[in-house]
């Protein structure tokens, strides 16, 4: 069963259909766009954008670090 559609304009550019956006709650300042390729079919998928806020305690390192020394680390 088809939900809705969207027409590709001349940049290759769609919109996410009004249905589509209703059901999952989607607008464009909290959500970004996945495409991937599964089983040989195109796959979308909606995922809300991280800022560094999110990221903050999600990765935890056994070493201790200095971030001057990673930084220094970039430039060499």
């Amino acid at each position: 069963m088809v939900l809705a559609t969207s027409k590709i304009y001349g940049n290759y550019q769609t919109s996410i259909p009004k249905e589509i956006r209703k059901k999952f709650n989607i607008n464009n300042k909290e959500y970004i766009i996945e495409w991937d390729i599964k089983e040989g079919k195109p796959e979308i998928n909606f995922r809300k954008r991280r800022n560094i806020k999110d990221l903050i305690g999600a990765f935890h390192l056994e070493e201790e670090t200095d971030s001057v020394e990673l930084k220094r680390s970039l430039y060499e």
